[in-house]
């Protein structure tokens, strides 16, 4: 005989559960960092060439959005400013602060229609797809132009009491 004993017997392991996660998690990290230097150097863009029509479409995309932005000033700027004006002239019935603000009002006006027009320019130049987008908001900036002069003309009318409120 050995000397070894050949009975079965039963043997207790302590450890921590969280280390069980170690390795299945050190794999799925792996894999994820594959994957997105995968995906970072896919979407680099090392090439040389110049790509006209990309940038034309930035260039496109830049100009509207400042459209947009200078669509949405002359709406704060003036619109709403001009809704503040006809408010405080029905409270005091001032026409010469009425007539003052009308002027900032109608030079703010003037300058940031300028500007939208100069860009509604340079979009339709770049990109004669969007000639009819242009001319839509061309359309609609003259319709708030002819609804802000035809309030003004009313309130000026008020004021001289020509009309009754």
């Amino acid at each position: 005989s050995s000397g070894i004993n050949a009975e079965y017997g039963e043997i207790y392991y302590k450890f921590n559960p969280i280390m069980l996660l170690q390795e299945p998690l050190l794999v799925v990290i792996a894999f994820m960092v594959i994957f997105t230097t995968v995906i970072i150097i896919v979407r680099l863009d090392f090439s040389i060439s110049v790509d006209e029509n990309k940038e034309a479409r930035q260039r496109v995309a830049y100009l509207v959005e400042e459209l947009f932005n200078t669509s949405a000033k002359i709406k704060s700027g003036v619109s709403d400013e001009t809704i503040e004006l006809l408010a405080s002239v029905k409270a005091k019935k001032d026409s010469k602060h009425f007539k003052n603000a009308k002027k900032e009002i109608d030079a703010l006006y003037k300058t940031l229609t300028d500007e939208a027009a100069a860009v509604t320019k340079k979009i339709a130049s770049l990109s004669p797809s969007l000639s009819d987008r242009v001319a839509d908001f061309s359309r609609r900036e003259a319709e708030r132009k002819t609804l802000l002069t035809s309030i003004s003309t009313l309130a000026e009318k008020v004021l001289g009491d020509k009309i009754s409120k």
